[in-house]
């Protein structure tokens, strides 16, 4: 009887005592609207309450600077690990933002809450219900922030709140995004080292001089058909499939596919099912390398996969271009050759978008890691130019080479979609990597119906020239396929 009182007092104590525990972070939580931290000007905090396996969690908002919107999200399970996110395209709405698209290479933010990291993001310097699409390009201020400063005020202010919420700061940070974010993930190794122990750049747009060019050039590509899209495609596919083993839709073995889609040519008058001589010089236009007239390469040649990013084509190279380089939204004479040399003045030299080389260096040689994932299928962002970049940030650091790993990941579009498995989980790889020294290898990647969550197949993510070979079994396993060197690595 006596052992039954006891065992009541004590589950009754330690009920009382969570109860005073979650009141007391509450308290803690709303005191966080009190004063500014990291120079910002608190917004609201306010707890969340648990829901399903997500941990309760303080919701902060910020703003710092002109327009620089910040949320921060620190759960009662914390781990001491510190996550930024990053944003994508303009920017202009944080990661949190119910429009933010999902990222396959991200997990979903309750998971990571539940993992126990203290999650971070921001608009990327401006709002874009006040400044939409690259409108913002026209305030210095608001175009500095975009290009890499809103990541320095965002972590310092996050940093801040998680030191005064939970009494100290974290003791692993990590800084992922894809696209725009993959960018801002090269920044945040590059700009703020010491504040990062490693990054995932997903899909990233790092070389903006020659991106944007790229994007110019390749408005043509606009005028295609969704029709002929599909028929270039899916006679891609139809010669490529093969290459690696398995007829499946997929093409895995990319570097191995060299369809001429001069094949094409209309025979009569022009269809869907066929190109005319000028789709096909815009397509191999495309699909080669970007050079000037000196021969100098600017940005390397897309992937196979649709033409349906082209119409972003007409969006996101002006934007760069006329908006944010030479600051004339009416602006209509492209020249690659005559503005190519003021894109490199503004986007690198006033601005300094993109990571630079040796301070990429520099972070892999202080030990510190970065992952870099890219899908074969992107036609916005070419993975091309992801590897011919990555290998001249390796080659600069020459022992510390080791701290970064390239995977491409077959037939996955920009960011996901495509027909390959683009859900893989490299916010794991890279915290496992930092904290337990395990080198990621290759990895799990799958393919999950968006509607019901089901994995409909799974295939190897391997490690950069290698990619999956069927050998043999159930063609929806990852472990019927072997990481297989092709017969031409690319290495730039």
């Amino acid at each position: 009887m006596k052992i039954a009182k006891i065992v009541i007092i004590v589950v009754a104590a330690f009920f009382i005592f969570m109860a005073y525990r979650g009141w007391a972070q509450a308290d803690i939580c709303t005191d966080l609207a009190l004063q500014p931290y990291g120079g910002a000007t608190i917004t609201s905090a306010a707890m969340v309450p648990p829901n399903g396996g997500t941990p309760a969690y303080c919701r902060v908002t910020a703003t710092a600077g002109e327009q620089t919107d910040i949320e921060v999200r620190l759960p009662d399970n914390w781990k001491k690990r510190f996550l930024h996110l990053g944003g994508g395209g303009f920017d202009g709405i944080t990661p949190f933002d119910p429009t933010f698209p999902p990222l396959p290479v991200e997990p979903p933010y309750d998971n990571l809450l539940q993992q126990g990291y203290a999650l971070a993001g921001s608009n990327g310097g401006h709002r874009a219900t006040q400044y939409p699409g690259p409108t913002f390009a026209l305030g210095y201020t608001l175009a500095q922030d975009y290009a890499y400063t809103a990541i320095g005020t965002t972590v310092r202010v996050a940093k801040a709140l998680i030191g005064a919420y939970y009494g100290e700061r974290p003791k692993y940070s990590y800084f992922v995004g894809c696209s725009n974010g993959g960018r801002g993930a090269f920044n945040a190794a590059a700009k703020y080292p010491n504040w990062y122990d490693g990054v995932v750049a997903a899909s990233p747009s790092r070389n903006m001089p020659g991106l944007s060019a790229a994007w110019m050039q390749f408005m043509p590509a606009m005028a295609l058909t969704p029709g002929k899209v599909a028929t270039l495609y899916n006679a891609t596919v139809a010669e490529c499939d093969a290459l690696d083993g398995l007829k499946d839709g997929i093409i895995s073995n990319w570097a191995a596919c060299t369809f001429d889609p001069a094949s094409l040519l209309c025979k009569g008058t022009s269809n869907d099912s066929c190109l005319t001589e000028q789709e096909i010089a815009i397509v191999k236009m495309i699909q080669s390398n970007l050079t000037l007239s000196d021969g100098r390469l600017i940005y390397s040649r897309t992937g196979v996969g649709q033409l349906n990013w082209a119409y972003a084509y007409g969006i996101l190279g002006p934007g760069f271009v006329d908006w944010l380089t030479l600051r004339n939204p009416s602006y209509s004479s492209w020249n690659l050759n005559q503005e190519f040399p003021t894109i490199v003045e503004v986007l690198e030299g006033a601005y300094a978008c993109s990571g630079e080389t040796d301070a990429l260096a520099k972070y892999l040689n202080s030990g510190k890691k970065m992952i870099v994932w890219h899908g074969s299928d992107d036609t916005l962002l070419s993975h091309y130019d992801t590897i011919r970049t990555f290998y001249d940030v390796v080659r600069a650091a020459g022992p510390g080479r080791e701290n970064a790993q390239l995977y491409v990941a077959g037939g996955v579009s920009h960011c996901g979609g495509g027909p390959g498995a683009d859900t893989v989980d490299l916010v794991s790889a890279i915290t496992d990597w930092v904290e337990q020294g395990q080198v990621p290898g290759r990895l799990l990647a799958s393919k999950v119906n968006p509607q019901t969550g089901e994995v409909l197949f799974t295939r190897p993510l391997c490690e950069y020239p290698k990619f999956p070979y069927y050998i043999r079994g159930n063609p929806n396993d990852a472990v019927s396929f072997r990481c297989k060197n092709p017969e031409i690595p690319i290495f730039y």
